[in-house]
């Protein structure tokens, strides 16, 4: 994830470097992610069909080569195919990494493991665009910042040999199939109700996204500097969440939790366009950041804690492919939303849109619960 984020930050910067167009940009960050929304269904039969240690070998050397000719490729038109390319590699070890986690701790355990697990993630992608930026600065260019990403992936490689669990192919009685895991999603009452507000939770707050930098740069008049400490000051929410989720180990936990956690982040949205403050916009998004945290995070912990083992590749690729898409739609309806109403609108529409969220999923939460 360490490189991933470096190159998509490296790869920005370059293409705006080099006179892009918004458009350009755009598509980099789609080439980015769409391979984790129509890959998924594949990846997911991938990760439960052959060896985990392989699998893990063959994305880190794939990745490794195209992020060399990255490094010596230039021409968007090269650049945004490339990144599609890199971007599979992402695709299955997602999925495939937490695959290992039942394996390796207790069903006691797995909240805590998910929890440290998605707080390295969070800690990576914090420290991606940064380490990118320095080195961006130093040579001038994306080369030397992709060049790392070859190394970063040269090590994935390696450390694959040093994991002793694996996984292999499932002895099941028929072949698996790649859409087995949006099945299996909704087979467990629970894990279908937390998943479908996770889902649209992600959808509401990524609205927002495209509105922060015209709320921050615009309505408040701030600097580019604080859009930037803004920005930090969310994410920052989600390792909060990430340690919070860890603490949700069982069915019920996780059921009232992920509710508080959604209703404290519709209220957090709703707060910023009332406030319409920058001081106060800080702690609100880290608020906010830190709800849809927990959600999120639960989600993986319910799965794997849940989900027949010989299905989980499959169900946590299709929730990864789910969330991704629920996120690009977001931008897209942002980018339409925004032009039409006030920044801070936006946020009072996203507020009012997860809280809506929560009681339409209520009722499905309620008997998932009385069921556990």
């Amino acid at each position: 994830m360490l490189g991933h984020s470096v190159a998509i930050t490296a790869l920005t910067l370059d293409l705006h470097a080099r006179g892009a167009d918004t458009r350009l940009i755009a598509g980099l960050l789609f080439a980015g992610t769409l391979p984790l929304v129509l890959f998924s269904p594949m990846a997911g039969f991938m990760v439960d069909r052959y060896d985990s240690r392989h699998l893990i070998m063959v994305s880190g050397l794939w990745q490794a080569a195209v992020y060399t000719l990255l490094a010596f490729v230039h021409h968007p038109f090269a650049v945004l195919p490339l990144m599609f390319l890199a971007s599979l590699g992402t695709a299955v070890t997602t999925p495939l990494l937490m695959s290992l986690t039942p394996l390796m701790v207790p069903n006691s355990r797995l909240a805590a493991a998910n929890g440290l697990q998605q707080g390295t993630v969070v800690v990576a992608l914090m420290a991606g665009p940064a380490v990118s930026s320095m080195l961006f600065g130093l040579a001038g260019d994306a080369r030397l910042p992709l060049l790392l990403d070859v190394a970063v992936y040269l090590t994935v490689t390696g450390t694959s040999l040093l994991i002793k669990t694996r996984r292999g192919p499932m002895p099941t009685a028929t072949r698996p199939r790649t859409l087995d895991g949006i099945t299996v999603l909704f087979a467990d009452r629970a894990v279908g109700a937390v998943m479908v507000l996770a889902v649209l939770l992600v959808l509401n707050l990524h609205v927002t996204y495209v509105a922060q930098v015209f709320l921050v740069r615009d309505t408040f008049g701030a600097s580019a500097l604080t859009f930037g400490l803004v920005q930090a000051t969310h994410t920052t929410g989600f390792l909060f969440g990430a340690v919070a989720a860890s603490r949700l180990n069982t069915a019920r936990r996780i059921l009232l939790g992920t509710s508080l956690a959604a209703a404290v982040m519709s209220v957090a949205l709703f707060a910023i366009s009332v406030a319409r403050s920058l001081p106060a916009t800080f702690p609100l998004l880290l608020i906010a950041g830190f709800g849809v945290t927990v959600v999120l995070v639960s989600v993986g912990t319910l799965l794997m804690a849940r989900t027949p083992e010989h299905m989980i590749g499959r169900a946590l690729s299709s929730f990864t492919g789910a969330h991704r898409a629920a996120a690009l739609l977001a931008y897209g309806l942002g980018g339409w939303i925004v032009g039409l109403i006030p920044p801070a609108t936006v946020y009072a529409l996203s507020g009012i849109g997860a809280l809506i969220t929560l009681l339409a999923t209520a009722p499905a939460m309620r008997r998932a619960w009385l069921e556990t």
